[in-house]
Parts: C-alpha cells; sequence; structure tokens
C-alpha cells in the first residue's frame, strides 16, 4: 500500500518522521486523521513526540527493529516518555544515545534490519553504531554525497536512492541491505534526497504530496509494493 501525503501541508515528510516494522514515531503537530491513515499504510502503532524539542525526527533519529538511537540533544522528558511507551507496549526495542556533535543522525545513517550505511562523518562511531543496531555497517556515501540517510529509504523488502547513484554502487548497496528490490530516482517533483520525502516499511509507503504519478509507480515498484 502506498499513499501520497502533505504533513500539516509540509511534502518532505521524510524528515519529520521515523518507522520500522511495528513502530512509527510521528511529529506531535501531526493530527488524528494523519495518524490513522500513517498507522493503517505501514501497519504500525504510532506514536508522536519530538526529539530536543523538534519536530525533525526523521532528520534526527535512526531506526530498525532492534534498535531506536537518538542524538544528544533528546531531553529527559522526551527520553523517559520513549520508554515509557516502548516498556508498556512491550517492544524489543533498546534506545542508546550517540553523542556525536553532528545530531542530524537520520541524515547520516541508512539502515533496516540487515545493514546499515553510515556517513564518513559520523566514521568515529562505527563501531558503537553496528553494535547498537545489531547489523553489518559500512562507512560509504551515496551519490558522492554524505548524508546517505537523506539520499536512500530502504525495508526489509527493498532500497530507492537518488537518481545519480552509478549501477555498480546499486548492486553495492543492494548487497548491503540484502534487499530483492532496489532502484534509483526521485520524489516530490524531481527531488532527489529521496529519503526525505519517504516512510515506508515493507508493508507500505507514505510518500510526500509532491510526488508525481509516475515517481509514485517507481517508488511502488522499487520498494516491493506491487502486489
Amino acid at each position: 500500500m502506498i499513499i501520497r501525503k502533505y504533513f500539516s501541508g509540509i511534502p518532505t515528510i521524510g524528515v519529520l518522521a521515523l518507522t520500522n516494522e511495528y513502530l512509527t514515531l510521528l511529529p506531535i503537530f501531526l493530527e488524528d486523521k494523519d495518524v490513522k491513515e500513517v498507522k493503517e499504510t505501514l501497519k504500525t502503532d504510532c506514536f508522536k513526540t519530538n526529539v530536543g524539542g523538534s519536530s525533525l525526527i526523521g532528520s534526527l533519529c535512526v531506526m530498525n527493529k532492534y534498535s531506536l538511537l537518538l542524538p544528544k540533544i533528546v531531553n529527559d522528558d522526551e527520553l523517559n516518555t520513549l520508554k515509557s511507551f516502548i516498556k508498556e507496549n512491550d517492544y524489543d526495542l533498546s534506545i542508546y544515545i550517540i553523542k556525536s556533535k553532528n545530531t542530524a543522525l537520520g541524515n547520516l545513517i541508512l539502515a533496516n534490519d540487515k545493514g546499515a550505511l553510515i556517513s564518513p562523518e559520523l566514521k568515529d562511531f562505527k563501531k558503537e553504531i553496528e553494535d547498537y543496531l545489531n547489523v553489518p555497517t559500512e562507512i560509504g556515501e551515496i551519490a558522492e554525497l554524505p548524508t546517505v540517510g537523506a539520499n536512500g529509504v530502504v525495508t526489509n523488502k527493498g532500497l530507492y536512492v537518488h537518481p545519480l547513484v552509478e549501477e555498480d554502487e546499486l548492486i553495492e548497496l543492494k548487497d548491503l541491505f540484502k534487499v530483492d528490490y532496489y532502484g534509483k530516482g526521485t520524489a516530490n517533483k524531481g527531488t532527489t534526497a529521496v529519503g526525505s520525502c519517504i516512510l515506508a516499511n515493507s508493508s507500505g509507503a507514505v510518500v510526500g504530496g509532491d510526488t508525481t504519478g509516475p515517481e509514485l509507480l517507481l517508488i511502488e515498484d522499487t520498494l516491493g509494493l506491487i502486489d
């Protein structure tokens, strides 16, 4: 299932939200009707929060089925609320804080339940991130850009990346993440930073409201969402 959405008029929904196979984190300002649509599309529970007082959850955080990685700017109230929600719902999800000076973890890490790619800007935290996410982790770029999380979206089924990625690089990424579907393209009428525009897991995808019909079909196909 795939739908187009604006979050309060904003098409870069990947900047504002984060998901794995069973939990989606959404900005506090999102209306209940939008939360319901996201929940039905991704087939996850949903939880609204801020991180460091910011709604840019997707840019700041990283999550797979094992762990949620938070930046050092997360405050105690936000952290305790997240921990309580995870405990109440009996999720087997650990929370760790990465104390990097660069707090945009979601822009610098691309991960699923099988692999992770981290920006050279986080090279000093490679072992820590690999241990926490519990997957093989490599340091690299996407289309010669260090913002790997902003320029790709990966689920346990598919991988969709910046349109200038070369074919051999695409194959290497496909092998790292162990996905069956993979491809490259844009979203939101030609935006190359596709990770900033798409919220996806193996069950579905929510894409920015400016995404065109051809882009939508390509994203749906590349992420393995066509029955």
